[in-house]
């Protein structure tokens, strides 16, 4: 690409017969050079910001990819933390229904032993029942034989 101070320094040919007037392509030139600078430098100050920008766009999908890989990473341990807590829930539920079973074991037990205890006084309940009758029956009939 040609460059303000080529055009500046550009020489052409001078001829004598049918050549163009000197002053009138030397105004055009300046005037084609002005215009060319400032496109030239136009065109560098846009090619800066170009650069900038895509040195910020960089900049940026490098942050998007790391919050993309922190989501990513987030997500995997909200997962973990899950299936942690389902095991975790399912054992304790496995331990409450053994725990459940034993004391029903243990209640059962109680409670047969309970009437086991019950039983037996019962029956305690009904020799004494028989003894006193037996001892009032006796006693009854010494009266009995004393007043004859």
């Amino acid at each position: 690409m040609l460059t303000p101070v080529d055009i500046e320094n550009k020489m052409f040919k001078k001829v004598k017969i049918g050549g163009y007037d000197i002053d009138e392509v030397e105004d055009f030139l300046e005037t084609v050079i002005e215009d060319y600078e400032k496109l030239y430098k136009e065109n560098a100050d846009l090619k800066s910001k170009s650069n900038t920008m895509k040195d910020s766009v960089s900049y940026y999908k490098s942050i998007e990819d790391g919050i993309n890989k922190t989501i990513e990473s987030a997500q995997t341990q909200a997962e973990s933390i899950k299936e942690t807590a389902l095991k975790e829930a399912e054992a304790i539920k496995d331990k409450a229904e053994i725990d459940a079973k034993k004391n029903l074991e243990s209640l059962k037990l109680e409670i047969a032993s309970a009437e086991k205890e019950l039983e037996e006084k019962k029956k305690l309940m009904q020799i004494y029942k028989i003894k006193v009758t037996a001892t009032l029956e006796s006693q009854l009939k010494i009266l009995n034989e004393l007043d004859d």
